[in-house]
C-alpha cells in the first residue's frame, strides 16, 4: 500500500524527490541495489541536491563502487563543502 502511495505521489507531482528516495530505500532493503541507484538517479536528473547525491553515494559505497561514490560525494560537496556526513563518506570511499 505504501509503495502505491509513493507512485501516486510521483504521478501527482513528478518533481518531488521524497517518493524516489523512499522507493530507493525500500529497494535497498530488498537488496535490489541497481534498481535503488536507478531510482535515486531519476530524482538527481531533475534535482541534483545534497541529500540525493549523498544517498546515491552511500548506495554506491555499500556495493563497493567506490569510484562512483567519490564522484557523488564530490558533486555533493560542491553544493555544501562542509557537510560532515558527506566529508566522512568521501574520506571513507577514498580510503583516507
Amino acid at each position: 500500500m505504501a509503495k502505491n502511495d509513493l507512485n501516486v505521489a510521483t504521478r501527482l507531482d513528478p518533481l518531488r524527490t521524497y517518493p524516489y528516495r523512499y522507493r530507493a530505500a525500500v529497494l535497498m532493503d530488498e537488496q535490489k541495489d541497481s534498481e535503488a541507484i536507478e531510482e535515486v538517479s531519476k530524482a538527481i536528473a531533475f534535482k541534483p541536491d545534497l541529500q540525493m547525491l549523498h544517498l546515491r553515494a552511500t548506495f554506491y559505497e555499500s556495493i563497493g563502487d567506490l569510484k562512483s561514490a567519490v564522484c557523488d560525494c564530490e558533486a555533493a560537496l560542491c553544493l555544501e563543502p562542509n557537510h560532515i556526513d558527506t566529508l566522512d563518506l568521501y574520506n571513507k570511499a577514498r580510503g583516507t
